[in-house]
């Protein structure tokens, strides 16, 4: 087996399983708030009361004391210290087993995660997620792919064994911790796996397996929503993050051992393969890591000539956009399951839901895979140009998006969704490496990293385009804008100028 093949089917596991990850949580919220509204509240106190039941004996005695100064008779104070002493109980919070707080009047935890609890635990993965993309894509770029993205994923897998825990233990606040760091682990995902695509993938057929690795996505979220449908219909939502995580440590080990950053790093590769890649990828990359007995770095990146580009802006808008519209994904299956839930529905009939609604992710997949070999048919033919075709799959974005609009009501709407949905990864997906396969890391973070920026205003822009329906119209107008200046030809600023030898 080729090695470039070994090395994009790891990538695109990798991206499968950070997408399990992130989503994982937002499948499996509704089914943790009501295991919390099942728990009976615990009014046994705990050791770590005492500073508490000090403070409530100290004031309780000071009331007791000026009460009697002022009345003068300890019959009068009866009533009022026995009000005073309930009005104080009340306000003592008293630890759960679970982590939580409670009263003893049986404060629920429907009110611990209040919707705004749950918004805060959703969009903090995002806050971290969108911190580490460019320096994600700069270590990538500097010492290599590979143990940027296999530290990525593996920490940010044990971050997601250690969920169940946290959540038991911290509540919703413990869980936004963790959140948090499994997002600032997942940023350099895309950054690096780019980075690594730059230098194995040639150009002719950047189209299939580009589209191939960075749509993974699209099945690690269809095999997240079997697993989610199973483990819901057990009612033990623990157990998705066990196997999500699981299944990335063992992936992290054979990455490891199979996967290296550049042909030049791989001693599996056949020299007629590396000569090929090294024939094909762009003239201007540095394929090797060494030049004859000094290594080569690359410099920093050119950023004022970077964000003055107009095409890296319209990257970053069309990846905005991407993601604004798929904001709903992850309630579809809450929203569907639960419905079937109050009908008294069996397991199958849950694990029906789950593939029915799987069904429109896989045929995105397929449709990156189509639209991905067409644009390298497109371009090794020269019908269109390279910036010709990723601007030919924009406008397929935008007009079949516009149809499924038109007919989302229909049998056949979901078809042009999922031609939409390929045609974005044969196209906007695929820039960075165009644009620049030396800083293919750092344009990944930037147009993934500011595309994100959605998620993380997901209430607030929701509630937006509900209230304003020019919202919409602004968004067309964009995207028109954004298909009409985007390039896929190799930007100026990817030229690395001089070299700085660095001696063995």
């Amino acid at each position: 087996v080729q090695q470039r093949v070994i090395l994009c089917f790891f990538s695109f596991l990798a991206i499968i399983n950070a997408y399990t990850m992130r989503l994982c949580l937002d499948l499996s919220l509704n089914r943790i708030v009501l295991d919390c509204k099942e728990e009976h509240v615990d009014q046994k106190k705990t050791k770590e009361n005492w500073i508490l039941d000090l403070a409530v004996a100290i004031n309780q005695t000071a009331f007791l004391l000026s009460s009697r100064l002022a009345a003068g008779k300890e019959e009068k104070l009866k009533p009022q210290l026995a009000q005073h002493q309930q009005q104080q109980q009340q306000l003592v919070p008293i630890p759960h087993t679970t982590g939580e707080w409670h009263s003893p009047t049986g404060i629920s935890c429907a009110e611990l995660w209040s919707r705004q609890s749950q918004s805060l635990v959703i969009i903090s993965f995002y806050a971290g997620y969108m911190l580490t993309h460019i320096p994600g894509g700069r270590l990538a770029e500097r010492y290599g792919g590979k143990w940027i993205l296999g530290s990525a994923i593996l920490l940010a897998a044990i971050l997601t064994l250690l969920t169940p825990s946290a959540v038991r233990v911290g509540g919703p606040s413990a869980l936004v911790a963790i959140r948090l760091l499994i997002g600032l682990c997942e940023g350099p995902t895309f950054p690096a796996v780019s980075a690594m695509l730059a230098q194995w993938v040639p150009e002719q057929e950047r189209g299939f397996l580009g589209s191939c690795v960075l749509s993974g996505g699209e099945i690690g979220i269809t095999l997240l929503q079997l697993v989610s449908g199973l483990v819901m219909a057990e009612q033990d939502w623990p157990v998705a993050f066990y196997v999500v995580g699981g299944g990335a440590v063992i992936w992290f080990a054979g990455f490891a051992m199979i996967c290296y950053s550049k042909p030049d790093n791989c001693p599996y590769i056949k020299s007629e393969e590396k000569d090929y890649i090294k024939s094909q990828v762009s003239d201007t990359l540095i394929c090797s890591a060494q030049d004859g007995n000094a290594m080569v770095t690359i410099p920093p990146p050119p950023w004022r000539s970077m964000l003055l580009s107009t095409p890296v802006w319209a990257l970053i808008s069309a990846s905005m956009q991407h993601d604004w519209s798929r904001l709903e994904l992850s309630q579809e299956l809450q929203d569907v399951l639960q419905e079937l839930k109050a009908q008294g529905s069996t397991m199958w009939d849950e694990v029906v839901a789950s593939l029915t609604l799987t069904a429109p992710h896989i045929g995105n997949w397929v449709a990156s895979l189509s639209t991905g070999s067409l644009s390298d048919f497109l371009i090794s033919e020269g019908i269109l140009s390279r910036t010709q075709t990723r601007r030919l799959m924009s406008w397929l974005v935008f007009f079949c998006g516009s149809m499924y609009m038109v007919y989302v009501k229909a049998n056949f709407g979901q078809i042009w969704s999922c031609l939409a949905v390929g045609a974005y990864y044969a196209g906007i997906k695929l820039l960075p490496l165009d644009m620049s396969p030396n800083y293919a890391g750092t344009l990944m973070g930037l147009s993934n990293g500011l595309g994100s920026l959605p998620n993380l205003l997901m209430p607030y822009l929701k509630e937006l385009e509900e209230q304003y329906a020019i919202v919409g119209s602004i968004r067309v107008a964009l995207w028109l804008i954004c298909a009409s200046y985007i390039s896929g030809d190799v930007q100026s600023y990817n030229q690395l100028g001089t070299h700085t030898p660095i001696a063995n």
